[in-house]
């Protein structure tokens, strides 16, 4: 009976300690139209990168998403750097609590309240069963 019970304290403690993994999504819109859409997996204390190219250029995006330290226990830290073509760096910081979602928009909206250009980022959980 001990033995049972400290196998199922093991397998549960061995649940427990898997990273969560979100979808980390790149989207960056030129002239009002979306002209790259990349995805990407990331899990806790992770990295993920993703190097996309269109008709205007390269885009290159790294990411890494590490659990807050002390106080921030329960949040989640996502640092990016996106590179446009033209060199600029676009390097957005936020903390989130785990299991949460965050976007980031970067950019130009015009007249009627859309994106005219620049860049969204959106990290979001990933259900085991996805």
């Amino acid at each position: 009976m001990i033995a049972a019970l400290a196998t199922a304290l093991v397998l549960l403690s061995a649940q427990s300690v898997e990273p969560d993994r979100y979808a980390l999504t790149l989207s960056v819109v030129d002239a009002g139209i979306e002209t790259i859409a990349a995805r990407t997996v990331i899990i806790e204390d992770g990295i993920a990168s993703v190097t996309v190219q269109d008709a205007t250029g390269q885009f290159e995006m790294n990411a890494s998403l590490t659990p807050v330290q002390g106080d921030g226990d329960g949040e989640l830290a996502l640092h990016v750097s996106v590179i446009s073509s033209d060199g600029q760096p676009h390097e957005p910081q936020l903390t989130l609590r785990r299991g949460g979602v965050a976007r980031v928009v970067i950019g130009h909206e015009g007249p009627d309240g859309r994106m005219f250009r620049g860049l969204e980022l959106t990290l979001s959980p990933i259900n085991a069963a996805e």
